[in-house]
């Protein structure tokens, strides 16, 4: 292929752009000199669906920044290289009209919503785009139809579920009339049900032609949508880009080596992979891996392999790692006793709530966005004084407890990590809480540098805690929490926007704290993290415990996580509709503990096999 001459663009003359071209790319930050792009080389394509993955800080969300001129007209950045939307370069374009041409959303719909009624949330962006006023009601109209939220025109947003925010925030982008839309992780805030109504819209939008470049951390349902991959390495450039199957059946590998998330169909079929069991295709979502692996099954088992005749679903052993073990009989470290309360513009938000959490617990609450979670969590720490009904700490009720005496017993990590942060530096925010406490500067040194290492935050020690990644300010979050070793620690969403090997990270040290016997009450979304690290489960509906218990007794009841509009794990789905045609072969809750069922059921040595693939 002929190489541009210098200085030529290689597009300078096509005829036929695509929507999105980004050539050689380069962007600085000149406040902290950093350089977060290098030479990046992007095409979106029209009707096309692009994922871009990368390990967390490493430019993504800057990338998607560039795409609409948002840098450098409205943030500061240096770039050069170029950017063209539609053939025109984003660097002397203004943004009103590239706004027109490339809709952003962005994780936190709250971030992007300015009014107080959905009809003229939707009006806001096209008002100040000049539309005329005879254009809007139709343009409302068919984008909040689009999304699903007709009807809702005169309701308050606050008033509307996460998802519902998320839609409206695309209904109004898409009123603006791009046919580009650039999502940097849309489904964060959302619940399980939330998340796959998103990204059936997002499946319905891909069907009329729109161009989409995503970047998103739950894979397993989007990934059948997507087209192309871009990987972003450390160095902030692409270091992988080609057709998704292509892309995770041959480079799985050195996308796992960045840490990131891949689909859990994904990681099971790599698993499988290392211990010998080849599959005649690479499947990327729960029915192809049934189908790809009863193949293998059949092809492999040493036995004619024994199929259940009349299709029913067995009960069988299942269960989180952790499930061996049992806080039992333990004292409570947290009692919740018919808790109520009402915020002040009469909202319902806890009605009778009883919860009991056992001390070295590892517990998880989870739920649809709105049921209360987070205010049950806002009582345990005192934020929240009870309205009705009792919390107690470790056998004390917290009305009787002295908020520092209660802090220095219960920690908590909040939803949203600027909501914590207090100092100026990632180093004084790790000590700050420790100062406060009076404890020597060579103490607090001993417990900060390794949490400023353990959580990738070491060369951003000076920085100021507001202007890192939302990814960085997370781990900061947790690990400021970290750092005062309480015996009771609560963390809502504590690996909301982290790629794996932070998520492993913050996993990890928070079960070497439940080792040494402190209370771990987790709030999240992900109920791969739920299968893979809890003991015990709370599910809240409608202000209240629906279920308390085991986890593999929750994902047995099928009729509960309907009704709580949660989600199955990928994995275990696959491994339920394995075992329903083979006696013997159980489901489990890891993509390792379901490859070594099968490889079990197969009669291969996993670790042998492995050591010699």
């Amino acid at each position: 292929m002929k190489q541009p001459e210098a200085n030529q663009h290689p597009y300078q003359h096509h005829q036929h752009l695509p929507p999105i071209v980004v050539h050689n790319l380069r962007l600085r930050y000149p406040q902290s000199g950093r350089v977060v792009l290098r030479g990046v080389n992007l095409e979106l394509k029209r009707g096309e669906v692009k994922l871009l993955l990368g390990p967390s800080g490493t430019g993504k969300s800057s990338l998607a920044l560039t795409l609409n001129g948002l840098i450098p007209h409205h943030m500061e950045g240096e770039i050069r290289g170029e950017v063209l939307v539609n053939g025109r370069s984003t660097a002397s374009t203004g943004v009103p009209w590239l706004t027109t041409q490339v809709g952003m959303v962005f994780q936190d719909p709250d971030a992007q919503i300015a009014t107080l009624n959905v009809e003229d949330e939707v009006a806001f962006g096209m008002e100040n785009l000049c539309v005329p006023p005879d254009e809007m009601p139709s343009r409302i109209r068919g984008a909040l139809e689009r999304v699903g939220l007709s009807g809702t025109e005169d309701r308050n947003p606050e008033a509307l579920s996460g998802g519902q925010k998320q839609r409206l925030v695309l209904a109004s982008v898409l009123a603006m009339g791009p046919a580009v839309l650039v999502l940097d992780e849309p489904t964060a805030n959302l619940d399980p049900a939330g998340t796959s109504d998103f990204f059936a819209l997002l499946a319905q939008l891909k069907q009329e032609g729109f161009s989409i470049l995503i970047i998103e951390h739950k894979l397993d349902e989007l990934i059948a949508h997507v087209d192309t991959i871009e990987v972003l390495d450390w160095s902030g450039r692409i270091a992988l880009s080609g057709p998704t199957r292509e892309v995770l059946a041959h480079h799985y590998e050195e996308v796992d080596r960045l840490g990131v998330w891949m689909p859990q169909v994904t990681e099971l079929v790599a698993r499988l992979r290392q211990c010998g069991v080849r599959l005649d295709t690479f499947p990327l979502t729960v029915e192809e891996a049934v189908r790809s692996i009863d193949e293998a099954i059949l092809r492999l088992a040493p036995a004619p392999a024994h199929r259940h005749g009349d299709g029913r679903v067995r009960a069988v052993p299942g269960g989180s790692p952790s499930a061996a073990v049992s806080a039992g009989d333990a004292p409570a470290a947290v009692q919740v006793e018919h808790l109520s309360y009402s915020y002040p513009d009469g909202t319902l938000a806890l009605d009778g709530a009883c919860m009991n959490v056992r001390r070295g617990d590892f517990y998880a609450l989870v739920g649809p966005n709105g049921s209360g979670k987070t205010t049950l969590a806002r009582h345990l720490i005192g934020l929240a004084r009870p309205q009705q009904g009792r919390v107690c700490v470790l056998g004390r009720d917290i009305a009787h407890v002295h908020p520092a005496d209660l802090s220095s017993t219960i920690g908590y990590v909040f939803q949203n990590p600027e909501h914590q942060f207090v100092t100026l530096s990632v180093y004084d925010e790790l000590a700050f809480s420790l100062r406060a406490r009076g404890l020597p500067e060579h103490i607090i040194r001993q417990r900060v540098e390794p949490l400023l290492e353990e959580f990738g935050l070491q060369e951003h020690r000076e920085v100021n805690p507001f202007t890192l990644s939302q990814g960085q300010k997370r781990r900061l979050s947790v690990a400021t929490m970290l750092a005062l070793e309480p015996q009771i620690l609560v963390l809502d969403e504590p690996t909301f926007g982290q790629d794996r090997q932070s998520t492993e990270n913050i996993m990890n040290h928070l079960h070497r704290l439940n080792d040494g016997g402190v209370t771990i009450i987790i709030i999240t979304h992900d109920m791969k993290l739920v299968a893979e690290h809890a003991i015990t489960v709370g599910v809240m509906l409608a202000g209240r415990l629906a279920f308390e218990g085991p986890v593999d007794a929750l994902f047995a009841n099928q009729h509960l996580i309907r009704q709580a509009h949660l989600d199955v794990p990928p994995v275990l789905a696959v491994g339920r509709a394995l075992s329903e045609r083979y006696a013997g072969l159980a489901p489990a809750m890891s993509a390792d503990r379901l490859c070594n069922e099968l490889c079990a059921y197969l009669a291969i040595n996993p670790r042998a096999a492995s050591s010699t693939a």
